[in-house]
């Protein structure tokens, strides 16, 4: 039955696809409360920038190992539906597991204190560099340094400050993995307590803290490893099968819709849920200061989610014996395929914009929260809510400007604009000029998008477009400033390649290359008919 407005037997729920609207609203409002600060997360609980990044190094290898596997599962059992609910409460379960895994747990800071002239004295200590940056930077924040010392039977506490003008400090080399750096701390005599007298004294020991526990911390102690290792698991397990459901939400749509270029109608709703919840939250963190938001609004939205999943209709449709031939997966073909100069160059330019995606999140929200420590969620939240916006916007533009630019200049501007965010988040120095800069996500995400759907459709051989599709965002989604230079320079460089391939391949051919779509049949579910060669995503027809 033609589930289309203009059918008169279909309810307003059936003829609108308001269920699949639901569905990606809610399922991308769960990803975008979520997915932005993890990151963040794992440092709030105790975990190092090196262990962060290592986590990260192997989460787009685990996705594009997986990704292809689970979606070649729902594609065998033909259950969409199972599949993805699967997947959400096994997310589910992870992400709320990181939130209440226990801190790692550290030793205080041991320094002593001794007179070193009149009216001063100085705290000597061994700690990382992060002790001298991190809470000093965050004294907005209600950060600040206290030390309790004991002499003799008496004990006393105060509190003290770090800047760059009055810390010294020297390199530790022999003892790195414990301590970096020996910080030498002027204290002036006025906080301590004036009857205290400790010109004679040479050894008095003091545990140095900060109010925000984790920015402040010696050596660990022991059986931590155990929890240095569950948060990995959990958060490239959690983040990994987070990014597949977005693979297998689209099979949903297909599955669920009359016609293949209905998808994007659908899908540009789960764009809004995204920037509208990822900014709510962001401003309901900052009332609260309380990470528990995010994990309670994630609960929440990831269960309603699985509840109007299920009610999602798919199609039933009665299968040829010709349809089914052609699901058969020959290797022979998809390795002939892989050899195609047209390939190769477009899977290349896939894993650049991947390795792209890659750097930026989570990277970014990392390097925010280094800038702009008292703010970092807010604007963080107020980025999302502008690529938010870019990215509805290119869904509703994409098929106009690759009919414009043609698919080759589309790929030159997507590196441009990658780019042109890089160099942005290097040499602008105040984060909340980077809202400017997300509005390059119309390239980024809403053009490039549709252009790899489309790609794919263009170049595959019949019946292996769905499967060129799945390799594509496998390698797609598969720390510091200095981060965001060397990839606005390798886009600027695989720019400048692209576009002496493409000149050198239109002069070959002596004349425009024109699109021309191949008779690419993708058979969504069991009993059903093959639906038609249609890119992606298509919003020129307004529902």
């Amino acid at each position: 039955m033609d589930s289309t407005p203009n059918n008169p037997k279909l309810s307003f729920i059936q003829r609108y696809h308001i269920l699949l609207k639901t569905h990606y609203f809610l399922f991308f409002s769960a990803f975008g409360v979520i997915f932005p600060i993890l990151s963040l997360i794992l440092r709030s609980h105790g975990l190092s920038n090196t262990e962060i990044s290592i986590s990260n190094i192997f989460l787009p290898f685990s996705v594009f190992l997986t990704s292809p596997l689970i979606g070649f599962i729902a594609d065998k059992t033909r259950r969409y539906l199972l599949t993805f609910n699967i997947l959400l409460i096994i997310v589910t379960i992870t992400v709320t597991g990181i939130f209440f895994l226990p801190y790692i747990k550290s030793r205080h800071i041991i320094g002593n204190l001794h007179y070193e002239k009149q009216s001063e004295y100085m705290l000597d200590f061994c700690a990382s560099q992060e002790v001298a940056t991190k809470c000093s930077s965050r004294v907005e924040c209600g950060c600040s340094y206290r030390a309790f010392c004991k002499k003799d039977d008496l004990k006393f506490n105060f509190i003290f400050t770090m800047n760059n003008y009055s810390v010294k400090h020297d390199l530790h080399e022999s003892e790195r993995s414990i301590c970096d750096i020996k910080y030498h701390v002027p204290i002036e005599k006025t906080l301590l307590n004036e009857t205290l007298d400790l010109q004679q004294s040479v050894n008095v020991k003091c545990h140095i803290i900060c109010s925000i526990p984790y920015f402040c911390h010696g050596s660990r102690y022991p059986k931590q490893m155990m929890y240095i290792i569950f948060y990995p698991i959990l958060y490239v397990l959690g983040t990994n099968l987070l990014s597949i459901g977005n693979v297998i939400g689209a099979s949903i749509g297909f599955a669920s819709l009359s016609r293949a270029d209905l998808f994007g109608k659908q899908r540009v709703w789960g764009t809004v849920g995204f920037g509208i919840t990822a900014f709510a939250a962001s401003r309901i963190y900052e009332y609260f200061h309380s990470e528990y938001v995010y994990i309670i609004m994630f609960d929440i939205i990831a269960i309603l989610t699985i509840m109007i999943t299920s009610f999602v209709p798919i199609r039933p449709v009665e299968m040829t014996d010709n349809n089914k031939k052609k699901q058969k997966f020959d290797l022979s073909i998809l390795i002939s395929l892989l050899k195609k100069i047209d390939v190769l160059v477009f899977l290349s330019t896939t894993f650049v914009w991947g390795m792209s995606f890659g750097c930026m999140f989570p990277y970014l929200g990392l390097y925010i929260d280094e800038v702009a420590p008292c703010h970092s969620r807010s604007i963080i939240g107020w980025m999302l809510l502008v690529s938010s916006i870019s990215e509805v916007i290119a869904f509703y533009f994409a098929r106009r400007v690759i009919k414009f630019c043609g698919i080759n200049l589309s790929s030159i501007l997507i590196f441009l604009a990658f780019a042109l965010r890089f160099f942005g988040y290097y040499f602008i120095r105040k984060p909340y000029w980077y809202l400017p800069v997300e509005t390059m996500h119309f390239f980024n995400f809403g053009i490039l998008y549709v252009l790899i759907a489309e790609r794919a459709d263009t170049i595959a051989p019949p019946g292996l477009s769905g499967t060129l599709q799945g390799i594509a965002h496998g390698i797609t989604h598969g720390l510091e400033r200095l981060l965001f230079l060397v990839f606005g320079i390798l886009n600027m460089i695989a720019a400048i390649i692209y576009s002496i391939y493409f000149l050198l391949s239109k002069k070959s051919a002596g004349k425009n290359m024109t699109l021309s779509s191949t008779n690419n049949n993708v058979v969504l579910e069991k009993d059903e008919e093959p639906l038609p060669s249609i890119p992606m995503i298509t919003i020129q027809d307004e529902q």
